[in-house]
């Protein structure tokens, strides 16, 4: 019998991210991170840019530009990290972590959890954890092949 949920064939369309200053935002995903601008545009005042990363259509990243109130605060570790509910990171698949983080550092982007070691018996070969300068963090994930 066929799963009758509404969401039995539902896929994640994007992201959203939240930034006051949606150029800057695109400036740092498309220069630090190599993503592409697939589309912008506005609506009711606020700047939406959607970017995918590596020529892939989803999932994409949405920057939501406009006035915020207040700042995200990023704890310094990641276990204070872990303590905090709702909204954590935003997971890339990368071919090489070590290449990618060495490369971050050179750009100058706050490295919260350096590469370390993950559990091949999950698929996980490597990982690594950065933050953007409003607080998103991402985890940069290398997965065990063969």
């Amino acid at each position: 019998m066929a799963d009758q949920s509404p969401f039995a064939m539902s896929i994640i369309h994007h992201y959203a991210l939240r930034v006051g200053d949606v150029e800057a935002g695109k400036t740092w995903l498309t220069t630090m991170l190599g993503l592409r601008v697939e589309r912008e545009f506005q609506i009711a005042g606020n700047d939406f840019v959607f970017l995918s990363p590596g020529g892939a259509r989803t999932p994409v990243i949405e920057l939501v530009g406009g006035p915020v109130e207040s700042e995200r605060q990023l704890p310094d570790n990641l276990p204070d990290m872990m303590k905090l509910a709702g909204w954590h990171h935003l997971c890339l698949q990368v071919r090489n972590v070590e290449r990618c983080i060495s490369e971050l550092r050179r750009r100058g982007v706050k490295i919260l959890l350096d590469v370390t070691d993950g559990l091949p018996e999950i698929g996980v070969e490597k990982v690594a954890f950065i933050a953007d300068p409003w607080g998103n963090i991402y985890e940069l994930l290398q997965v065990t092949y063969g």
